[in-house]
């Protein structure tokens, strides 16, 4: 499937949240590579907040890590789901998949649009894979 015939990759609004600088620009490169150029990017759970709050438009995705030391990726998700976050939500870690199942739980009890995990390092594939499951028509 094409995702640009859908809704084209360059419209599309993503926010990088994770602690580590590197990953963030990595994560934001892959992106740029997909065709993605509305990228925010923030360091760390407080800092993803306060890149949500002001943004002037909402991001249709969230990637978010989940082992973080000031707001974890759990925490976040709450946040996110007070403030009826109804975007695609991608978790990413490097943690192995007990703590992204864990993840994944909280990202759907919290009614986040859930399109999975992503194991660190990620791929291109992986991310345009769940930005294609966000993107097709249900």
């Amino acid at each position: 499937m094409n995702l640009a015939a859908v809704k084209p990759l360059n419209d599309l609004h993503v926010l990088i949240v994770d602690d580590d600088e590197f990953q963030v620009d990595f994560v934001s490169d892959l992106l740029k590579e997909l065709g993605v150029n509305n990228v925010i990017t923030a360091n760390g759970g407080k800092s993803g907040l306060h890149a949500f709050d002001k943004a002037q438009v909402k991001p249709d995705l969230l990637m978010c890590d989940i082992q973080m030391p000031d707001i974890d990726g759990f925490e976040f998700m709450r946040a996110m789901g007070e403030r009826a976050f109804k975007g695609g939500v991608i978790l990413m870690s490097g943690q192995g998949s007990r703590v992204l199942y864990s993840a994944s739980l909280v990202a759907q009890l919290s009614r986040q649009n859930f399109l999975g995990n992503i194991e660190k390092p990620v791929s291109k594939k992986d991310i345009s894979d769940k930005i294609e499951q966000m993107l097709s028509p249900s």
